[in-house]
């Protein structure tokens, strides 16, 4: 096993354990718990600025030889695999099959499915597709006994274990280490094509509630301010751009660009832009690692009603990048005062949370938003399973 060590936040060093399978995770679990330490899972360490500083010493598990495909039953449009398969790995695994995982996970050559199912992840298909814990019907965990624990199946309509299959997913590996999931697939569109629509403020309503009410069914909207689109690699000059993307069978992205092309026609001065094939892929690309943007050293994420993404965007002067699936009312704002546009964005109704700014922040800030009412119910049920506070801990409760 590596014995290297790392940091979180400025906390450590780690020691660095590599276990190879889950039995060998158990045995490292066990002698955390007995020493009283907490046990910090990392796979391919892309989000490992995401929550508060950890609260204990303890051992970082690198989960990431825990990659095998365990099963893989193609007609029933499901696959089981370890937490640590990076999800390009997996969809490398899936386009044999013509399959795939419609969700975007920023840097998926490192990303590993085990740490984008305990944050949830999701980019801009989540508007068509939804997010990972639409596709998690199977799970296999870790408990703070060092026991491995199975919940759900692997076929689709198999519900035992439910609560436990939903309970994982977003709970920031505070609940037990995950070693293997089973996802339901969907097949491989066959076309894709994406639609881009420089705009200014004043037309930025009338266009999202175009795209809200159009015939044409777009799997994204992304909005994205003039920095953002830059980084995207959207060309132009223009303050904000919409970006729709389409895929499905080939004759139907052919007509549904044809659809949305023909209800922009109204907006004479708009210019909309139709981007096919490897700049398509690009593009896709572009936009789904905006959320990871190394550049930015604080990056705030924001939920809101999708009919105010609009008027809050352009009510306040405010500079980017932002960007945020529109229809969704998810809305990511980097290097920006994070208390200042916490406090804007609750005061909308909105919420929050800050996936990344500087471990000296964090002492300040509700890095995971204010508290909701939700917020004793998940100590709760953190309590219960893990009442020796040993995976994570101080990570999503400080």
């Amino acid at each position: 096993m590596d014995q290297s060590s790392l940091t979180i936040d400025e906390f450590g060093p780690l020691s660095v354990r590599r276990p190879a399978s889950a039995a060998e995770l158990g045995e490292v679990v066990r002698e955390a718990a007995a020493a009283g330490q907490g046990v910090y899972p990392v796979g391919g360490r892309t989000t490992l600025d995401v929550g508060l500083p950890p609260t204990k010493p303890g051992v970082a598990v690198d989960t990431t030889a825990l990659d095998r495909v365990v099963d893989y039953p193609a007609r029933d449009m499901t696959i089981t695999v370890g937490a640590g398969i990076t999800v390009a790995k997996l969809q490398e695994v899936l386009a044999g099959e013509g399959q795939w995982l419609p969700v975007d996970v920023p840097d998926p050559d490192r990303a590993t499915l085990g740490g984008a199912v305990a944050l949830n992840k999701s980019g801009p298909r989540r508007l068509g597709y939804g997010t990972l814990r639409d596709y998690v019907i199977g799970v296999r965990f870790v408990t703070d006994e060092g026991k491995e624990v199975a919940a759900g199946g692997r076929v689709v309509k198999n519900v035992a274990g439910y609560d436990l299959m939903k309970l994982h997913t977003g709970a920031v590996g505070t609940l037990g280490v995950i070693t293997q999931l089973t996802l339901k697939v969907r097949p491989k569109p066959e076309a894709s094509a994406l639609v881009t629509i420089g705009c200014d403020g004043a037309d930025l309503s009338r266009l999202l509630d175009l795209l809200h009410g159009s015939a044409s069914r777009p799997a994204a909207v992304e909005l994205l301010d003039h920095d953002a689109a830059v980084a995207a690699g959207v060309p132009g000059d223009d303050p904000w751009v919409l970006v729709a993307g389409f895929e499905e069978k080939a004759v139907t992205v052919d007509w549904q660009v044809s659809a949305l092309l023909g209800e922009l026609l109204p907006f004479r001065t708009l210019l909309p832009v139709e981007v096919r094939g490897p700049d398509a892929d690009r593009l896709w690309a572009g936009l789904a690692a905006l959320q990871r943007r190394p550049a930015s050293r604080t990056v705030i994420k924001a939920g809101v009603r999708p009919s105010r993404v609009a008027d809050l965007l352009t009510e306040e002067d405010i500079t980017g990048p932002i960007h945020g699936s529109a229809l969704n009312g998810v809305l990511w704002f980097h290097d920006l005062d994070p208390a200042g546009v916490g406090e804007w964005i609750a005061a909308a109704g909105g919420t929050y949370t800050v996936p990344r700014c500087p471990a000296d922040r964090k002492k300040d800030l509700p890095v995971w938003g204010r508290p909701t009412a939700d917020r004793d119910l998940m100590r709760q049920v953190k309590q219960t399973l893990d009442p020796g506070d040993v995976f994570n801990p101080g990570r999503l409760f400080g």
